[in-house]
Parts: structure tokens; sequence; C-alpha cells
């Protein structure tokens, strides 16, 4: 089969790999649709420790079963719909209602989605792989993974219909942070970036824009919610800035390894201001995020900017890394 390898930062290249033959309760997904994700495009840019080289990339995904093993959840011909990991449920952090932290979550977890097969193993098969409706997209349904993080993010908040919350970032998480707080009954959301046209979209999706080097919060107090989506460690520190006393800032996007960030602690300490920094998503955020995408009124299309081939797969990449576009769909 086809399957876009990446061989070390920067080098992506189409190859021919065998096809896997599944195990006792795995599956094998005829890949329909596969979607481009922020932290594909770091690891092609400069590696990412929990992604190995070389191998094959990509972990969004929506398919059809093309084989199953002895005992597995579906069926050949069925339309599917899931993520690429699951937690073990038995060890400390998943006893203590972490599934996110799962110790395992990582070591078990799926890739290779960039490719006309992917093989899913048993444990993901069983808990975090469910029937695709008709009434879903393929490409739509390849979204459940990246808002299942956004949906464990939502998770530890204590929203109120009144809640305001500010979104720093207006990429594709950015985005399904305004779809997601929308789903959860939240208006007031503004989304703030420098990306004109991934704004226009935030501004269709139900959020006031703006740039936030215009954000002036006038007499406010401050927001609510304070949502950090950019993985940039200057704006890590410059979230606190818009956080009203007794806030929560939200620290979700993923900044390098080894990198430090500083915040003024009387700040911190003297507003009483929380610092949350979710990871991943258990079985409950999974749940969560395909609700959310069952929904009429949750409309993720515009977050999808056009249909590739694998063998775009570089181009595609440059594309993101330059600002264009949102999220692309691979058909394999």
């Amino acid at each position: 089969m086809s399957a876009l390898v990446l061989e070390a930062p920067g080098s992506l290249r189409l190859q021919r790999v065998a096809v896997p033959v599944p195990g006792p309760g795995e599956l094998l997904l005829k890949v329909h649709s596969a979607t481009t994700c922020g932290t594909d495009l770091k690891a092609f840019l400069r590696g990412h420790p929990m992604i190995p080289m070389p191998g094959t990339l990509g972990h969004e995904y929506s398919g059809v079963v093309a084989a199953a093993g002895e005992g597995a959840s579906f069926k050949v011909g069925d339309a599917v719909m899931g993520v690429h990991s699951a937690p073990c449920q038995a060890c400390y952090w998943c006893r203590h209602d972490q599934e996110n932290l799962c110790e395992s979550i990582m070591s078990s977890k799926v890739l290779g989605t960039y490719a006309e097969y992917l093989l899913v193993p048993e444990r993901i098969a069983n808990l975090n792989v469910f029937p695709k409706p008709n009434s879903l997209s393929f490409d739509i349904a390849s979204l459940l993974e990246p808002l299942a993080c956004v949906a464990q993010g939502i998770l530890l908040l204590d929203l109120k219909p009144e809640t305001n919350v500010l979104i720093i970032g207006p990429g594709a998480i950015g985005l399904m942070f305004v779809a997601g707080l929308r789903a959860m009954g939240i208006s007031d959301i503004t989304l703030v970036g420098r990306n004109e046209s991934r704004l226009s979209v935030g501004r269709t999706m139900g959020a006031k824009t703006g740039l936030l080097s215009e954000l002036d919060l006038g007499p406010s107090i401050g927001y609510d919610i304070v949502i950090e989506c950019t993985g940039q460690v200057e704006i890590w520190e410059k979230s606190v800035d818009y956080s009203r006393r007794g806030g929560v800032v939200m620290l979700f996007g993923g900044c390098a390894s080894g990198t430090r960030a500083s915040f003024d602690t009387k700040r911190l300490h003297y507003d009483q201001i929380t610092l949350l920094s979710p990871f991943h998503f258990g079985t409950k955020a999974v749940r969560l995020a395909r609700q959310w995408l069952l929904e009429p009124d949750t409309d993720l299309s515009p977050l999808i900017s056009g249909t590739r081939e694998l063998e775009d797969g570089p181009q595609v990449l440059e594309d993101l890394r330059t600002g264009k576009g949102i999220k692309y769909v691979f058909k394999p």
C-alpha cells in the first residue's frame, strides 16, 4: 500500500509498505479521510518525542472496515470513526479519573493514517472506535480526535451561561474551541490572532474576532477564561494579562520540549488565577466530542480547506507552515 513516511524532520516521502494483517480483536480500516494536524506539522518541522522516525505519519481518520480479526467489535464493510489511542483503564491514573494520563496511552497509540490502510489495535477498537452514521461525512468524522482534545480541556472548566472566554490563536484547535464552547451553551467568545482568513471562519462560527495586539480590556475586569492555542511561550506568559481576578488560564498549545515560561507571581497569587494545561483525552472527552459532531448545530466544515492526494504531502505541510488553509484531508 502507499503511505506517507516521515523519515526525518523535513523529509516526508511516499513509499510502498506492507498492508497489515489484523490479529484477534484488531481492525484493518480502508482509510477514507485522514485530516492534517498541527502536531504532525511540528513533527515534520522539528521532530516530536511521541512520533517515531522513520514512521508513517497521521493520526486523524475515518474509514471502512476492510478486515476484522477474530472477536473484533466491527465487521467488514462497517463505516467507522475513531481516535488513535485508548486508556488501559487499570493503572493509577485511569483509576483516579485521569485516563488522559494513562501510563501506557502514548506507548499503545496507533499512527499512520496518511496511508491506504490503518491497523487499529484491539484496545482502541473496543473503546474508542464508533459507527459512523450516514448523516456524517467521512471528512468531518475524521475530526473526532482533535475535537476530543478540545473536549478534554472543556471538561476541566466550570462553565456558566454568562461565562466570557478569550481564545488566543485562530488555528484549527482555537476554532474547535469556539465550536465546543458554543455546543456547551457559551455565546460570549472572543477569538484573536493574526490570520484574517482564519479569523473570518471564527466569525462564521459565532465568535467575536480581533488582533491580540489591539485587544484592549478598557474598563473590563478581564476574561473569566483565557485559552491559549498557539504553543508560543511568549503568548503563554502574556495570556495571564487577560484573565480577571479569580479567572482561569488554559495553556493548551504545546511548546517545544525544554521551553521555560515565567509569570508574575504576584498576579497569580494575589489575583488567584488558576493555570490549566490539559493533555490528550480520556474516554469521557471522546464521547463528548462525538456527541458534538452528531449535533446538527455543530458545523466544522469551514475548517476543511480542501482534499489532497498522498503524493501532495510535502506541499500540504508547507502550506500549513505558511498559514495557508486550516486542515486538509488526504484521500488515500
